[in-house]
């Protein structure tokens, strides 16, 4: 018998079997009985192959932070402080002293008028006062004031019952929020 060179492994265990079978040549199927044996068998091992694993690494997402600036607008504090002897507010606008108290007068609210100033620049009759109004349907007025000053100069367009309309104008003087004297003519 031949011998084979060593060959480690599954494969070289197949290997020597095969040429042990084909270098045989006795009685049972190799070949003619006596006849010699083959040449020399090569007999090659393929290694099995190792499987390629690839890694792929997943992104990691990128989070971006953008800073806010948020700033809180409070909201403006109103206060209303009611005058002495009244139950009018004190109004810190002259411009506003003169507009409600022509909006009390069209609202028909003579008392409240005559306490935002209609008692000094209407006289001491206050039911004289508000006759005066009797034939009044509805006033419009301008005003014009330079900012912080407590004088007034004003246009009334008083529209009367009748459908007519007196034009007045003059300069109002505001103190401690009510009126405190008037220079009113009518002009039309």
């Amino acid at each position: 018998m031949r011998q084979l060179p060593a060959v480690a492994g599954a494969s070289a265990v197949a290997a020597v079997l095969l040429a042990t079978a084909v270098g045989c040549g006795s009685g049972g199927g190799g070949g003619p009985a006596g006849a010699s044996p083959p040449g020399a068998v090569t007999v090659t091992a393929t290694p099995t192959p190792t499987p390629t694993v690839t890694v792929t690494p997943t992104p990691s997402p990128t989070v971006t932070v953008t800073p806010q600036t948020v700033t809180a607008t409070p909201n403006p504090t109103v206060t209303v402080t009611t005058a002495k002897g009244g139950g009018n507010p004190t109004l810190t606008s002259a411009i506003a002293v003169v507009q409600q108290y022509y909006e009390d007068i069209s609202n028909h609210d003579y008392a409240a008028a005559w306490a935002l100033g209609g008692k000094n620049i209407g006289g001491s009759d206050y039911n004289g006062w508000v006759k005066g109004y009797a034939t009044t349907a509805s006033i419009y007025l301008g005003t014009t004031s330079t900012f912080g000053s407590n004088q007034v100069r004003a246009v009334i367009y008083a529209v009367q019952t009748d459908g007519s309309t007196k034009t007045y104008e003059g300069t109002y003087t505001v103190s401690g929020g009510v009126l405190v004297s008037a220079s009113i003519q009518q002009t039309g």
